[in-house]
């Protein structure tokens, strides 16, 4: 099943004013705040990611903790253990 992932949020400060946006993609440190250190993995499974962003914002981190809880699940291996002995 295809999980619709919104854009993230990005704040933008002009003045006394701040402006905020929808932004192209997460920033790398949203990501691996949120657990997922692998980029390749975030974009296979359709989370946008935008490499010239630096910030963090907290509503972005919110919205990729369950989406990346989702994906790290579905990779551990179902076996019973370790095959090693």
């Amino acid at each position: 099943m295809k999980r619709r992932i919104n854009k993230p949020i990005i704040k933008h400060p002009i003045g006394d004013i701040v402006i905020i946006r929808r932004g192209r993609g997460f920033s790398g440190s949203e990501l691996k705040d949120s657990g997922l250190n692998n980029f390749k993995i975030a974009r296979k499974n359709g989370i946008p990611v935008d490499m010239l962003r630096n910030t963090k914002n907290p509503e972005n981190i919110e919205q990729l903790k369950p989406i990346a809880r989702e994906i790290l699940d579905s990779k551990k291996p179902a076996g019973k253990g370790s095959k090693l002995k």
